[in-house]
């Protein structure tokens, strides 16, 4: 009568149920220490994420579908919540494949809840290394993929861990004879005061060779 009146399948409570006493008794044999409260949206996707991450999904900017795993295309379920007004990101249970490709069985995620769970399949991509003179460092921008998903579009990131040889070559160009290098290394404001010195004689002398590039 309860499912009748809330209309909610008797069957699927069934299983909800059945599932709800597995994971109990393996928690049990686990000894894992059980919530005292109930846990968040983001923690209960989060977890149910780590076996979803090849069912993932970004929305196309201008078709009702989406954009998945090894750039395959697919829609959410018609009879889902999420059909009529998709989130910007999901991840599905299913991948039901008829007429096309559907996801069943979908929840909203955030793109950035991926990377920590994911650090063995996500690849990096690495663009656009320049020294930056406010940091004192090469930056670069950081592209971060799962399964040809673009997870982080683009973030500045510190290049020297990546490429020590193109960082310290830029260093030297850029910090060091070019003088973009906010130091208080007493070698180096010498270094400048010599530069002056000798731009100063060549301007006096009219001359253009006495400083070596």
């Amino acid at each position: 009568q309860l499912c009748r009146r809330d209309f909610l399948s008797y069957l699927r409570l069934r299983e909800w149920q059945d599932i709800h006493r597995q994971l109990s008794q393996t928690v049990k044999l686990l000894r894992l220490p059980v919530n005292t409260v109930a846990a968040d949206h983001r923690t209960v996707h989060s977890a149910l994420l780590t076996g979803l991450l090849s069912h993932i999904g970004q929305k196309d900017s201008e078709k009702m579908e989406f954009t998945g795993a090894h750039s395959a295309r697919f829609a959410v379920f018609p009879a889902s919540q999420l059909f009529k007004k998709p989130p910007k990101w999901i991840m599905v249970a299913q991948l039901l494949e008829t007429s096309r490709l559907w996801g069943r069985i979908a929840a909203r995620i955030e793109p950035e809840w991926i990377e920590p769970l994911a650090p063995h399949l996500v690849k990096y991509h690495y663009s656009d290394p320049h020294w930056e003179k406010s940091q004192g460092a090469v930056m670069a921008n950081e592209k971060v993929t799962l399964f040809g998903l673009p997870i982080v579009a683009s973030r500045k990131i510190n290049y020297g861990a990546i490429d020590p040889p193109l960082c310290r070559e830029l260093f030297i160009r850029h910090g060091l004879v070019e003088g973009q290098w906010q130091t208080s290394h007493a070698f180096f404001h010498a270094n400048l005061q010599l530069l002056a010195e000798v731009e100063a004689m060549e301007h006096k002398s009219r001359r253009r060779d006495i400083l070596v590039d």
